[in-house]
């Protein structure tokens, strides 16, 4: 099987994901429960989540997963964004959608989805980043909407979410284009005309990740050569959530300090910064040479 063909693999379990999420996410559902049944139907299709489901309620748009114990529910009139990541042995899928709890919100999640559209039928080989940052800002600003300029989406690599090239949500003066043959996502994020058109990062984490090339050249004490080596084996550099980690509370010191000093990343949830609701839809599309291929 080609690479090619892995990567479409993951695609459609994702589609698989997003499917069962329009269908559990409403009002008074457990943010928790949420993101248990999709990360489950993931396992069952033979992979692994590529990153913990993000559920973006309202104003938060991203890097919020359930914490263990977690009882926070779906809030009436809400919007909520759901953000997937699938790994297939290191082929990477990452999609999100918008499932809207208020009508008034339903054209600000049109305008995210629309801008989604636009950029997709714009790509092709050679296409200039700048030309799809500016298919979004005007999608969405034709729409009576502000798009987040300080959120981007991203190549795409096997074992590598974030792979270099960033595709903005805004114009930008950059000669850097997309290449046939290449993976990327698309992810428009858009904010009503009253908000920053900025997220600014909370204090909150609940999403984290290690270097597990690096963390073995830092000195390490030996409950921290224990986690680390835990964290490597399971989750190898990808993002991972307290969570998933079985008995985690004999480690929650140990894993507070090394995201203090650094030998942890941590993710901080991520805020519209007037507080004004946030939608986002997203792809993973592969260049061709007729143009791209949806793989979500």
């Amino acid at each position: 099987m080609s690479e090619l063909e892995r990567f479409r693999e993951a695609g459609l379990i994702s589609k698989k994901v997003k499917e069962e999420a329009y269908r559990i996410v409403k009002e008074g559902a457990k943010i928790l429960e949420i993101c248990e049944i999709l990360e489950d139907i993931i396992r069952k299709e033979g992979a692994e989540p590529a990153f913990p489901c993000n559920i973006g309620v309202n104003e938060v748009a991203a890097h919020y997963t359930a914490i263990p114990r977690d009882v926070a529910i779906i809030p009436p009139r809400s919007i909520v964004k759901v953000d997937i990541g699938v790994s297939l042995d290191g082929y990477l899928a990452d999609t999100a959608i918008t499932i809207v709890l208020d009508p008034k919100l339903e054209p600000l999640a049109e305008s995210t989805k629309m801008a989604l559209h636009e950029a997709i039928k714009a790509i092709k080989p050679g296409t200039s980043i700048s030309k799809i940052g500016s298919i979004i800002h005007k999608t969405i600003t034709g729409m009576g909407f502000k798009p987040i300029r300080n959120l981007t989406g991203h190549e795409i690599k096997r074992y590598n979410l974030h792979a270099g090239l960033s595709i903005p949500n805004v114009p930008i003066r950059s000669g850097e284009k997309l290449r046939e043959g290449h993976i990327y996502a698309i992810e428009p994020f858009a904010t009503t005309i009253r908000g920053a058109g900025e997220v600014v990062s909370m204090k909150t984490m609940t999403i984290f990740r290690i270097d597990s090339e690096t963390i073995f050249r830092r000195k390490l004490k030996d409950e921290e050569f224990e986690l680390a080596k835990l964290l490597a084996e399971r989750f190898d550099s990808l993002p991972y959530t307290p969570r998933w980690i079985d008995g985690f509370d004999r480690f929650r010191k140990i894993h507070e300090r090394m995201v203090k000093i650094g030998k942890i990343h941590g993710y901080p949830v991520l805020v519209e910064k007037l507080g004004e609701p946030v939608a986002q839809f997203e792809h993973t599309v592969y260049v061709n040479s007729n143009g791209c291929e949806i793989l979500t």
